[in-house]
């Protein structure tokens, strides 16, 4: 003999304090999506030669020397923290005193480390490329020449 099989009360449903709950997380979600996507470094999304040619110089030039309580490896440099501190301060978006500061609160670095200086070294103001916001050429992609 088969068991019956219940069926469902419909007014537990209607009850349920969690029925809206999933539009509601999935709205939080992408709204948070959303301005984690809008803090991201200028060079997130499109390809930036000149930025990709600085990181590979740092990766050869500066490569074991120490920001603060780190060392500049190939697992470093592609930390989303960093990538994004480098690209503002390459793309002219923040100061070197407010790179330096930024390098010394996060990675506890002193202002005068090698690794700091070598880091420095790289940038544009060196003889590199001179970025968009400080007067350079745009990227083709932002131009809107190809």
């Amino acid at each position: 003999m088969p068991f019956p099989v219940a069926k469902p009360d419909p007014s537990r449903y209607e009850r349920s304090s969690g029925a809206f709950l999933l539009p509601a997380r999935a709205i939080a979600g992408a709204v948070l999506s959303a301005l984690l996507i809008g803090g991201c470094a200028p060079d997130a999304f499109l390809p930036d030669a000149p930025y990709e040619d600085f990181l590979n110089r740092v990766q050869s030039k500066c490569l074991y020397q120490r920001i603060g309580n780190v060392e500049i490896t190939s697992d470093f440099l592609q930390t989303p923290y960093f990538l994004d501190l480098t690209s503002r301060f390459y793309n002219g978006e923040i100061p070197q005193a407010a790179f330096v500061e930024n390098l010394q609160g996060a990675y506890s670095a002193e202002p005068g480390s090698p690794g700091v200086n070598c880091l420095l070294a790289q940038m544009p103001s060196q003889g590199g490329p001179v970025p968009p916001a400080m007067g350079g050429p745009l990227p083709p992609a932002m131009s809107g020449t190809r």
